[in-house]
């Protein structure tokens, strides 16, 4: 797992399905502002987790700090994922 975790061309192939999920839901989404909440979340994670792991050799603290701070993006995607499935509940 940890060798999944730091593999470069994993976190460009989940951005790139970030992306294609993006490109599939934006019919659905485009109703409201808020329902891009969660992919912008989700995006960022991958996004900070993958140039943390480009400057992992330059800066090491700064790599971590990427990675915590990817990691509380991911927490906030899933949590606005979950917000977002009780709004539609109550909205449609």
């Amino acid at each position: 797992m940890n060798k999944l975790l730091k593999s470069k061309i994993a976190a460009l192939g989940a951005l790139l399905l970030c992306i294609i999920v993006l490109i599939l839901t934006f019919t659905i989404r485009k109703e409201q502002w808020w329902m891009f909440i969660d992919i912008f979340f989700i995006f960022m994670a991958i996004f900070s987790h993958l140039m943390a792991l480009t400057v992992e050799k330059l800066n090491v603290p700064a790599s971590r700090k990427l990675d915590t701070f990817s990691f509380w993006l991911l927490v906030m995607g899933v949590l606005a994922f979950i917000g977002e499935a009780i709004a539609l509940q109550f909205f449609n």
